[in-house]
């Protein structure tokens, strides 16, 4: 795949239609080549036939084409700029700048001034430390041009902003540090060192500067990398543990605030999802309700934001404890405004419906939501290897209805439209757990069938039940033992 195909099929559907708005500003004609090219590679992307296109196009002339794809190419480019400037601070400060060399170029200096002053606030607004070193070396030199800036005070703004840059690498050094203490470790359980010790060793031999550990900015940036870390290597014990450290010190020296509001409700979504998987569940539920009263502090400014979190975990939580009280929660997360605008809406509400009524046996009920799920258009906007998981549950299911005609053409469907998935190693459970269910479909007596036995029992012999958990939609591995 070429650099063209990779950008165009990352991009979304606004991006998609962002870019045809952009191309048709100085054209408007209906067969513009380029965009003839862009919704063809778009449409084709898993069988592109770049010669096939080409001709298509321009029959024999192969530098034009060539032409027209380094076009299209330059046009996603700025088309992304353009669309994502708003959002990326640092783009949008960078931006400022540059229009302050072309005035100064120009020779309007008070042009010049006005947006290097306007790139000079917005980079204090968000602490862009770095930023402001190139600004402050553009006023400084513009200041030969314009004597109405008080150089002197910006010298003494450009010494204050070293200072807190200099802070802000050591930083960077210590958590870098911190970083591969924790990922070159191989647990945090048992006679192996705790994740506190970790951390606290580390940040005394790496910090030069003592005021460092107690900045909170260094200790969010601290809990943030941590957490991401643990996250990764799937060791909840540990994190549960940092997690509940990290929470108690920040809210008793009273570090969290309106500023940094958002890293504390991260932190009770972290750990309500955290306890969930320790298998504290009533704990999980608590902390939940936690996040609900810290969702409504601040006249509520980030309550829309995390309500999907809040619901997630009653949800999860509720599943396992009571699934007549996550059916009601989920009904009330469909009825709800907020939810209901979310990407992820429609996900959450069939998937969970059906995996409840799963559990309960009813597999009717189930097979139905899960229906709905693969039919709906937001199916496709999804990653393909979950895509491909979902089609797993949906033939798990169907084994249990004993739907075995539907599961014969579902996994001919899934062989050919996931099959460079199922060529992956990572996913060699599926292809394992597809191969079992076709044949278990004309199966009299597993106990009988030693090979069938034998698949069966490598499958489930890959990784625990509890990974399983984390991985698959439904877990292939007790599913599986319940057949044996």
């Amino acid at each position: 795949m070429n650099i063209l195909q990779k950008i165009i099929t990352a991009l979304n559907k606004e991006e998609s239609r962002f870019y045809k708005l952009f191309a048709s500003r100085t054209n408007s004609t209906k067969e513009r080549k380029d965009v003839l090219l862009f919704d063809y590679i778009k449409r084709h992307n898993d069988n592109y036939d770049e010669q096939y296109i080409s001709k298509k196009l321009y029959k024999s002339n192969k530098n034009a084409f060539y032409q027209l794809k380094n076009r299209l190419f330059k046009d996603l480019n700025k088309s992304m700029m353009l669309q994502h400037l708003s959002r990326e601070k640092d783009i949008y400060i960078l931006q400022s700048v540059l229009l302050s060399r072309v005035y100064k170029r120009k020779g309007d200096v008070d042009l010049s001034f006005f947006y290097l002053k306007k790139a000079e606030n917005k980079a204090l607004a968000i602490e862009a430390f770095e930023l402001l070193t190139i600004i402050y070396a553009e006023i400084i030199k513009l200041s030969y041009d314009m004597v109405s800036i008080d150089v002197e005070a910006y010298i003494n703004k450009q010494k204050e902003n070293k200072t807190k840059l200099d802070q802000i690498q050591e930083i960077d050094q210590i958590l870098a540090a911190v970083m591969y203490r924790i990922k070159t470790a191989q647990n945090f359980s048992g006679e192996n060192e705790a994740v506190l010790n970790v951390l606290e060793n580390a940040v005394k031999e790496f910090a030069k500067n003592k005021d460092i550990p107690k900045s909170p900015k260094f200790r969010f940036k601290v809990y943030q990398a941590i957490s991401r870390i643990l996250l990764q290597k799937h060791d909840f014990h540990a994190l549960e543990e940092y997690l509940l450290h990290a929470y108690k010190e920040f809210s008793s020296e009273k570090i969290f605030n309106k500023t940094n509001h958002e890293h504390k409700l991260m932190m009770l979504t972290y750990l309500t999802n955290c306890l969930y998987k320790t298998h504290k569940l009533k704990s999980s539920l608590e902390f939940a309700e936690k996040l609900k009263v810290a969702m409504d502090e601040f006249g509520g400014f980030l309550k829309d934001k995390y309500l999907f979190y809040y619901y997630n975990a009653l949800v999860i939580n509720y599943s396992a404890l009571d699934k007549n009280q996550a059916l009601k929660i989920l009904d009330e997360a469909r009825k709800n405004p907020i939810i209901k605008q979310l990407p992820t809406y429609t996900v959450f509400i069939y998937l969970n419906t059906s995996l409840i009524y799963f559990d309960q046996g009813k597999y009717r009920s189930a097979i139905k939501n899960l229906s709905r799920l693969l039919l709906h258009d937001d199916f496709v906007d999804i990653g393909k290897s979950f895509q491909l998981k979902i089609y797993l549950a949906s033939l798990i299911i169907r084994f249990q209805l004993g739907d075995f005609d539907t599961i014969e053409s579902r996994i001919k469907y899934i062989k050919r439209i996931y099959k460079d998935v199922l060529s992956l190693d990572e996913f060699s459970r599926d292809a394992i757990l597809i191969d079992i269910i076709s044949k278990l479909i004309y199966c009299n007596n597993l106990q009988q069938d030693k090979n069938l036995l034998a698949k069966i029992e490598k499958l489930i012999s890959i990784i625990d039940d509890d990974t399983a958990d984390d991985v698959d939609v439904i877990n292939y591995n007790l599913w599986l033992k319940s057949k044996l």
